[in-house]
C-alpha cells in the first residue's frame, strides 16, 4: 500500500484530486495520507508522513511546486513526484524536467490520466523494490553487499588502518576523509533468513543507494547497519532522525514486531568509529530490549544531559538520593553497580546511565561549587572510561552521592517535559490558524523539524498532524453542539481552508458527518 499525498493551492482541484484518490484507492494499492495548500506547509507535513507519492501543482504561491520537489527529493529522493501542470507553465515545466519527475498530469486532471499515472508509478515502485539494480547479475550484487558488510564490521572493530578505510571507502563510491561520523543500529530480529536479508537489502539500495553520505548492509544476522557521515554536525544529526524515521516506517509496513532504531554519538576522527559503535549497541541493547523504544538517539539521552530520557531500569535516582543517608551509602552504590551476569555490557551501561544521571544532579545545584572530578568529566571518553573500571565507578559515584547528601538538592528541570508542553500550548492556542505547521511549532521550540517530529510523536504517542488534527476535530464537535454556525464557518475557525477537507477528516476520525453528528447530539 503506497501513500498520496496533494499538494494544489485551488480548493476545488484538491477537492476533485481527493475524491478520485478516495475512488482509486478501491482499486489501487494507494491510500490517502493528506493535503497541503501550498508547498511550505506541504513540505512541513510531509516531514511529519513521509508519503510514498507526491501530486503537486506546479505554480503555486509561497513555494512553488518545483522548488518544494527540490527540498522533498533533498530529504526523501525516494519519493515519487507528480506535477499538476496547465498550459502556460512551460517554464516551469523546463526546471521541473531537471528534477526528474515521474509524471507530469496535463490540467483539468482527468481521472482515467490520473489512474493510468498513478498505475504506472506504483508499478514501478513494486519493481524497484523487488528488483532494484537487474544490470548486475545477482552473484556480483552479492558479493558487493558483501563487501559493504564487510567493510563496516572491520570498521566498527577499528581493524582497519588509515590508508585501507581510504583504499575500501573510494572502492565504494564514498569519501570518509574529514567528516564527522555517527552509527545507526537496527537491531536485525525480524529478518533471520540469508533471502529475506537479501531482499530487504534490495530495498535500502532502493532507497538509499544514491546517498553518498552514508553506507550501509542488512546482510547480517544481528544488525542492519548504517554509517552517516556530513561535514556539518547539525545536518548530520538531522540526517539521523530523518533516516531513523524511515527505517521505522519501512519496517513496519514488512514486519508487525516493534522495531527499534538507535544512532551514537556524533564523533569527528574515524579512530573514534569503534566507540560510537559500541555505544550504539549498548544503547539499542538496553533501550531497544527492555522499552521497545522506536528511535533512540545517544546525542538527545546522554550528551545533551537531557533528564527525561526513557529509564529502562526503573530507577527513580532523584527520589532515592532524596532518602539516602551515610549510613546506607555503601549499600546503595552496590545497587547501582549491576549484577553478576553473562551480559556484562548491561551492566557497564547501567553504571553508564547512573553516572550520567547523578551528574545531572550536580549540575542542578545553584551556586554551588561542583566538585573537580565533576568539572573535568567534559567528553563521552571520560564517562566511557569510567565505567568501564568498576573501582574508578565506585570512587566517583561515592563522592558524588557526599556531594549530593552534604547540600541542598534543588528541583531538576526536565527538557523534554518542558519542549512538548510548550509545544502542546501553542498548538492548542493556535490550532484555529490555516498556517500553523511542524516547522512553525519546531521553531517555536528551538528544535529541528525531524528532531520536533521524533522527540513529540515518542512522547505523545501520535503524530503533530495527528495531534492537531485530533484538537481542530474536538473543536469542531463543541462548536456543531453548542453554536448555530454553517458547517462552512466552523471549518474556518478551526483552521481549514476547505470545508470539503474538514467533513473529510471529520468522518474518517468519527466515522459520520459532521451533519450526522449534530443531528444526533440533538436527538
Amino acid at each position: 500500500m503506497y501513500s498520496v499525498f496533494i499538494v494544489e493551492d485551488e480548493p476545488l482541484i484538491r477537492e476533485n484530486l481527493r475524491n478520485q484518490l478516495l475512488q482509486l484507492s478501491e482499486s489501487l494499492a494507494l491510500s490517502f495520507s493528506g493535503e497541503a495548500s501550498d508547498g511550505e506547509m506541504g513540505l512541513s507535513a510531509i516531514i511529519d508522513l513521509q508519503p510514498d507519492i507526491i501530486l503537486t501543482d506546479i505554480k503555486m504561491p509561497f513555494m512553488d511546486g518545483v522548488t518544494f520537489a527540490t527540498e522533498v527529493k533533498k530529504r526523501f529522493p525516494w519519493i515519487r513526484v507528480l506535477f499538476l501542470t496547465g498550459f502556460d507553465d512551460f517554464g516551469y515545466m523546463r526546471t521541473a524536467i531537471q528534477i526528474k519527475a515521474d509524471e507530469y498530469l496535463l490540467k483539468p486532471i482527468k481521472e482515467s490520466e490520473l489512474a493510468n499515472a498513478l498505475t504506472r508509478v506504483i508499478h514501478d515502485l513494486d519493481s524497484q523494490r523487488k528488483n532494484h539494480d537487474r544490470t548486475k547479475k545477482k552473484d556480483e550484487k552479492i558479493l558487493f553487499e558483501l563487501k559493504k558488510n564487510h567493510f563496516l564490521n572491520c570498521l566498527f572493530k577499528g581493524s582497519l588502518s588509515m590508508e585501507e578505510v581510504q583504499i575500501k571507502s573510494n572502492s565504494l563510491d564514498r569519501s570518509l576523509l574529514g567528516q564527522k561520523y555517527a552509527v545507526l543500529l537496527v537491531k536485525n530480529q525480524n529478518i533471520k533468513k540469508f533471502e529475506e536479508q537479501y531482499y530487504f537489502n534490495n530495498q535500502l539500495n532502493y532507497l538509499f543507494d544514491n546517498d553518498s553520505s552514508l553506507i550501509f548492509s542488512s546482510i547480517s544476522s544481528k544488525y542492519i547497519k548504517f554509517l552517516v557521515f556530513q561535514k556539518d554536525r547539525a545536518q548530520l544529526l538531522e540526517t539521523c532522525y530523518q533516516l531513523a524515521e524511515s527505517l521505522v516506517s519501512e519496517l513496519r509496513k514488512e514486519h508487525s514486531n516493534p522495531v527499534s532504531v538507535a544512532f551514537g554519538p556524533i564523533v569527528n576522527r574515524i579512530s573514534e568509529i569503534p566507540r560510537s559503535f559500541h555505544l550504539t549497541e549498548s544503547l539499542l541493547a538496553t533501550y531497544g530490549d527492555l522499552n521497545k523504544v522506536e528511535i533512540i538517539s545517544y546525542d538527545e539521552m546522554f550528551k545533551e544531559r537531557d533528564a527525561t530520557l526513557i529509564n529502562p531500569f526503573q530507577l527513580n535516582l532523584t527520589k532515592m538520593v532524596s532518602a539516602l543517608d551515610l549510613e546506607n551509602i555503601d549499600s546503595f552504590i552496590s545497587e547501582l553497580t549491576g549484577i553478576p551476569t553473562d551480559d556484562e555490557q548491561q551492566n557497564i551501561f547501567l553504571r553508564f546511565y547512573v553516572l550520567t544521571e547523578l551528574i545531572k544532579l550536580v549540575q542542578g545545584k545553584n551556586q554551588v561549587p561542583l566538585p573537580t572530578e565533576i568539572e573535568i568529566l567534559t567528553t563521552i571518553e571520560d564517562l566511557t572510561l569510567i565505567v568501564s573500571s568498576l573501582t574508578e565507578y565506585k570512587k566517583l559515584v561515592r563522592k558524588i552521592l557526599l556531594f549530593l547528601i552534604q547540600s541542598p538538592q534543588n528541583s531538576v528541570m526536565f527538557k523534554h517535559q518542558t519542549i512538548i508542553k510548550k509545544a502542546i500550548n501553542y498548538i492548542e492556542e493556535n490550532f484555529s490558524d490555516p498556517n500553523i505547521s511542524l516547522n512553525v511549532v519546531a521553531n517555536h521550540v528551538n528544535l529541528s523539524p525531524a528532531h520536533f517530529s521524533t522527540v513529540f510523536s515518542q512522547s505523545i504517542g501520535s503524530t503533530f498532524i495527528e495531534y492537531l488534527t485530533n484538537c481542530r476535530i474536538e473543536s469542531a464537535k463543541k462548536l456543531l453542539v453548542e453554536t448555530n454556525e454553517k458547517l462552512s464557518s466552523i471549518a474556518f475557525d478551526i483552521g481549514y481552508n476547505d470545508p470539503n477537507y474538514f467533513s473529510y477528516l471529520f468522518k474518517k476520525k468519527e466515522e459520520i458527518s459532521p451533519k450526522e453528528f449534530r443531528n444526533r447530539s440533538f436527538v
